[in-house]
């Protein structure tokens, strides 16, 4: 027998809605007598007082008129073939006024015949905390101030080097305001005691290259981590997003927070540079969303433009047919590796095409040919580009005879890999292009890549233009039109570099920093076009800082545009089981901040690997995702089943990011047996699609209000009436049971269920 309760046991959830929805579920087989008539399921609570009683849930018949559906495969339960349903709906409104956090478990028994069983073992109930609702009318900037006041409190620690702090420029919105934080004096750090916070979502840099969300309650706990972002649920039920940022106006590696033991909190500019003074916007809002946004695009306005580097961008190359984000790509990597040749590529392009589909044309319409495909002394970590050209021992008629061979087989769009550097180690201060560009010795220090120290060499900051206009106007030549440009914030591992112009010749890294970001996006529009660079293991705050400036220098609104592509996360390991409900949760929470970056990137959540286990959740996952969907793999891996299973179209309708659903936000979803919900907008259409998953190891139920995970401003537009439906979800025994899709067709007003999104449960 399988017990499933929401909210569930040993974890912390909160309520900002008018009710406190209590549910249990039984799924049972025929031989296990769960309950007779005066049977009785209670949850045992101290939610009236501080004295522990028993409250009854009421069993739950199904049918038409509850406004309640089970969806629950009960075939990948066997030998369980019945389940019931009982719950219990308390108003906040009936609940003691001081009540703010209460605790629950749950009992039951079939009969008053025999004694209690309880649900869940010592010490793991459920704790509950319940907001009362907030008006939602316009509040005054004092009640924000108030708010910003009780959050952050000044200290007098003796190893305080600069105590306290000083918030202005409040800028005051229908639903919440914002406001600047500096330190109260000139030095950079700033430490402040948080408190009366609740629950915490930390954004922080796992390396210099990716971000990832943490959780917590009350108490922050990221260690050493650097936080780019933190979003805090108050005790009063208001949301705050704090952003560090750095007000440097020529060049700035971007700024963190730091958060000590008892939530002592410190301001810092990343890296070794103490100079530029540093700033925390402050969003303040009833909708965590919306107080990230707020937040973010105060940074937005508050960056000067780099004085002395503006972006100029040149005449962009007329824009490709083929979009990325609008058809399916394939890519070389964990099919090859770095053993890729142009025979082995084509030989299983081929492949594909004539065994797989039996049809005139491959399932994708972009290759991008990964790491493996360069002129390097060696293809590792230290590896160093030795000439522009392709391997002529794997590539004998160079990239040229392999971008015809793709066209022929039906192929409209062909990328290449190489690092920001041009290869992990740089450049090969032996070969041709030590001859034709100037380079300067850096020192790198540890990274994830090399996992050691090393000096390398690169292109100079003044001949950089010159190598990346020749290396990406031979590349156009060989008929490649986009590129995937990693190790992008590998510049963080260098401490300065040396040009050998005199005896003071060691330079801040961050020139060099700017001058290949600048070189390498203008040769891109040059010759590829606008859409045309992926940016990977970038995930620096100095690389959203400059978004955020190149975001000021776009003139499309609504998107149009071709826009750059970002990887939204670490990457998609295929043979590590665990890491899968991981990627998707970090990938779905990673857009709470790369959201707010649209109108310059689209999502990237990395590839994923047909026949798989977990691949129709990857596919689900992309399509949801709002950027690419690409596959990778061997040909044996892309068979006409399981091509099908996948439910791929051939063409991907554009829509914005997922929305993630605020109830996932403060919960790490790998480790609660919840599910993972998410909204997107479609534009065109009037449709709201809601995609859920469950990323955790265990089976998951959750009561889900759809007009809940609408968007404000899309839930006033609709006018839908609340419904609310619980999903309980056993994982997948084939890729087509236990996944739905909820759609609301605004023209209609009409919901209906499809199935379509994934809801596996990841295997042990």
């Amino acid at each position: 027998m399988h017990i499933f309760v929401y909210p569930p046991l040993g974890t912390l959830t909160s309520v900002h809605k008018p009710q406190v929805r209590f549910r249990v579920y039984f799924a049972y087989s025929l031989a296990e007598r769960v309950c007779a008539e005066d049977g009785k399921v209670e949850i045992w609570t101290n939610i009236y007082n501080d004295e522990w009683q028993g409250i009854p849930l009421e069993h739950v018949v199904s049918d038409g008129a509850h406004p309640e559906l089970a969806f629950i495969d009960l075939k990948q339960l066997e030998p369980v073939s019945s389940m019931l349903q009982f719950s219990l709906d308390i108003d906040v409104a009936a609940l003691p006024a001081h009540l703010h956090r209460f605790e629950f478990t749950v009992r039951w028994r079939s009969s008053n015949l025999v004694d209690w069983k309880w649900v869940g073992g010592f010490e793991h109930n459920a704790s509950v905390i319940v907001y009362r609702p907030l008006p939602r009318t316009r509040a005054p900037v004092s009640f924000w101030q108030q708010q910003l006041k009780a959050m952050l409190q000044p200290t007098t620690e003796p190893e305080s080097t600069s105590s306290g702090y000083i918030a202005d420029s409040w800028h005051a919105s229908s639903s919440g305001a914002s406001c600047l934080i500096r330190p109260h004096n000139s030095d950079n750090d700033i430490l402040c005691q948080m408190v009366a916070v609740e629950r915490y979502l930390a954004f922080v840099r796992k390396d210099h290259f990716w971000i990832i969300p943490q959780y917590g309650s009350s108490s922050i706990e990221t260690g050493k981590f650097e936080v780019v972002m933190l979003l805090v649920e108050l005790s009063s039920g208001v949301y705050a997003a704090l952003m560090p940022f750095s007000l440097g106006s020529t060049l700035s590696h971007g700024a963190v927070l730091t958060v000590q033991p008892s939530n002592y909190v410190c301001l810092q500019p990343v890296g070794r540079l103490r100079t530029e003074p540093v700033r925390i916007a402050v969003g303040f809002n009833l909708d965590p969303h919306t107080a990230v946004q707020d937040a973010m695009y105060r940074v937005q306005q508050s960056i000067p433009p780099m004085r002395g580097q503006i972006i100029s961008l040149p005449e962009p190359a007329p824009a490709h047919a083929c979009s990325l984000d609008r058809n399916r790509g394939y890519c070389t990597w964990n099919g090859f590796y770095q053993n890729i040749t142009h025979d082995s590529l084509i030989s299983t392009l081929s492949t594909i095409r004539d065994a797989a589909h039996q049809h005139d044309h491959l399932p994708f319409a972009w290759v991008l040919i990964d790491d493996g495909w360069q002129m390097v002394d060696k293809y590792d970590g230290y590896g160093r580009l030795y000439d522009i050209y392709a391997n002529s021992e794997k590539f004998p008629g160079q990239l040229k005879q392999t971008a015809d061979a793709l066209t022929k087989l039906g192929i409209q769009r062909v990328g290449v890999w190489h690092t920001l550097w041009g290869y992990w180690g740089g450049i090969d201060p032996a070969g041709p292009l030590a001859e034709h560009y100037k380079l300067v010795k850096c020192h790198r220090t540890w990274s994830p890549v090399v996992k050691g120290e090393s000096d390398v060499w690169l292109i100079s900051p003044e001949s950089v233009y010159e190598f990346y206009d020749s290396f990406y106007f031979w590349l156009s030549e060989q008929g490649v039109s986009f590129v995937k440009v990693d190790y992008q914030a590998a510049f963080e591992s260098l401490d300065s570099y040396d040009d050998r112009s005199s005896e003071a010749s060691r330079k801040p890294i961050i020139e060099m920093y700017d001058a290949y970001y600048n070189a390498m996006e203008h040769a891109a529009l040059k010759y590829f076009g606008s859409g045309s660079i992926v940016y990977c293991m970038a995930q620096s705050p100095h690389l959203i800082t400059r978004a955020m400036r190149l975001q000021q220098q776009c003139t499309t609104e609504d998107g149009s545009a071709e826009r750059m592509v970002l990887r939204n996360s670490d990457d998609y390991f295929p043979d590590v089981i665990a890491s899968h409900g991981w990627h998707l949760n970090c990938n779905m929470a990673n857009t709470v901040w790369s959201r707010c970056l649209s109108k310059y990137f689209i999502g990237d959540w990395d590839m994923f690997q047909p026949h798989r286990a977990e691949s129709h959740v990857h596919a689900v996952a992309r399509i949801v995702s709002g950027g690419l969907v690409y596959m990778t793999g061997q040909a044996a891996d892309f068979t006409a089943d399981s091509m099908c299973d996948m439910g791929i179209n051939e063409h991907m309708v554009p829509h914005a990011q997922p929305l993630l659903d605020s109830d996932c936000l403060f919960a790490d979803m790998t480790k609660v047996p919840a599910i993972l919900g998410s909204t997107i907008v479609v534009p065109g259409n009037d449709s709201v699609v809601m995609a859920l998953f469950n990323v955790s190891s265990d089976l998951a139920v959750t009561p889900m209000s759809l007009c809940s995970m609408y968007s404000t401003a899309i839930e006033r537009q609709s006018g839908i009436q609340a419904a609310l439906f619980t999903l309980a979800t056993a994982g997948i025994a084939h890729p087509s049971s236990g996944e739905y899709f909820a759609i609301h067709q605004k023209s209609t007003n009409r919901l209906h269920i499809e199935i379509l999104v994934s809801t596996w449960v990841l295997p042990q």
